[in-house]
């Protein structure tokens, strides 16, 4: 029994440094590193698409795929650390074919791009992955634009490069504002509340390859010493189902439960609510882009369309704040035209254009009225 015993611990033992020797080993000739790029999914956090790196060596075995973008829904006050932006992302390898494989399962399309590359180069781009993979290297803080699962495979590629991968893709002169939305356009409400939540960094002209299908169109223009960068493409997955807008989640829809909401607000307790939530979110955003570490999220001006004053005037309803209130909501126009004149050129504007009517039509009805007390009744 203990000789069976010992037997089975020196295989196991065996076998284990044989798969240590085969992290570390260098790649033979025949390997080939490829950048897999997959589509966009049903899921919040798959709205823009995912990138991979995929390291193949069939004379040693190894066909790896290197995911930079896996979190942990179990870390304690995710969603506030996600938001306030010191929530670890981190690194792990997982078999090719079960990689697809789980893409195909919730119906992702899969693009593959194996990369033209030196055999100096891809062993670079492989001690690189196996460094990664270390506990101390394994976790980073992530970030919308700067540092993702995009990103990190980008400055893996461009460390090997003499000429980066290319970003101004066709001309591009799109703002990263711009770039989002894209993906974001069959979902009404979450582009407008991502919009409203980004900042004046996402205005600025996208200069970082941070989205997935961005960086696929990149690498399919980039050239090495005169050489195109991707050798070959193949399509391993295009999606069968291609998602259309539900008739609730559209501009014309919000609209339509502006326009109703414009109507209750003759009510004093729905236009009292409505006025302390538009102050709260205010609070909300300079709260966020106050203590976040996202600089996505800070300079928003959607604090002049949520301005925290809003929240004053159900206190100043009574005949005798009339002044005070007055001065209130000439402010709180102001504000208005400021956010508008601020987003002349943005997409927030026009997201938000039903909000902006409504919180517009509500302070001109009680600017307009002649006696605040007859329309606070």
């Amino acid at each position: 029994m203990r000789a069976k015993r010992f037997i089975q611990f020196f295989f196991l033992l065996i076998t284990q440094l044989l798969l240590a020797n085969t992290v570390n080993n260098p790649l033979s000739p025949r390997a080939e590193i490829s950048i897999l790029t997959c589509g966009v999914g049903d899921e919040l956090y798959s709205l823009y698409g995912h990138t991979a790196i995929r390291v193949s060596d069939p004379l040693q075995g190894i066909d790896r795929v290197y995911n930079y973008g896996l979190f942990d829904f179990a870390t304690d006050n995710f969603y506030v650390k996600f938001i306030k932006g010191d929530l670890l992302y981190f690194v792990d390898y997982d078999n090719y074919e079960r990689f697809v494989r789980a893409y195909i399962y919730d119906d992702r399309s899969v693009y593959e791009q194996v990369l033209q590359l030196s055999s100096s180069q891809k062993e670079k781009i492989w001690q690189k992955l196996n460094l990664s993979m270390e506990k101390e290297n394994r976790e980073y803080v992530y970030r919308f634009v700067d540092q993702n699962c995009t990103t990190k495979v980008v400055d893996l590629v461009n460390d090997v490069l003499e000429t980066p991968v290319v970003v101004d893709v066709e001309g591009n002169r799109s703002t990263y504002r711009s770039v989002y939305s894209k993906y974001q356009e069959n979902n009404y409400f979450v582009n407008l509340g991502i919009n409203l939540a980004f900042g004046a960094k996402m205005d600025h002209k996208s200069a970082l390859l941070s989205l997935p299908i961005n960086f696929m169109n990149g690498l399919a223009e980039t050239t090495e010493n005169g050489v195109p960068l991707v050798s070959k493409t193949t399509v391993l997955y295009e999606r069968k189902e291609v998602p259309v807008q539900t008739w609730w989640n559209t501009p014309w829809f919000f609209s339509v439960l502006m326009l109703i909401l414009v109507f209750a607000m003759r009510n004093s307790v729905v236009r009292n609510t409505f006025f302390i939530v538009l102050g709260l979110l205010g609070l909300f955003f300079i709260a966020v882009g106050s203590f976040s570490f996202h600089e996505e999220l800070m300079n928003n001006n959607t604090v002049f369309l949520f301005n925290p004053l809003f929240i004053l005037i159900p206190f100043w309803s009574s005949e005798k704040y009339r002044t005070k209130l007055n001065l209130l909501i000439s402010l709180l126009l102001m504000s208005l035209v400021l956010f508008v004149g601020l987003n002349l050129k943005s997409e927030k504007l026009i997201l938000s254009l039903p909000l902006l009517l409504t919180i517009l039509l509500s302070l001109l009805f009680l600017k307009k009225a002649k006696r605040v007390k007859r329309f606070m009744r």
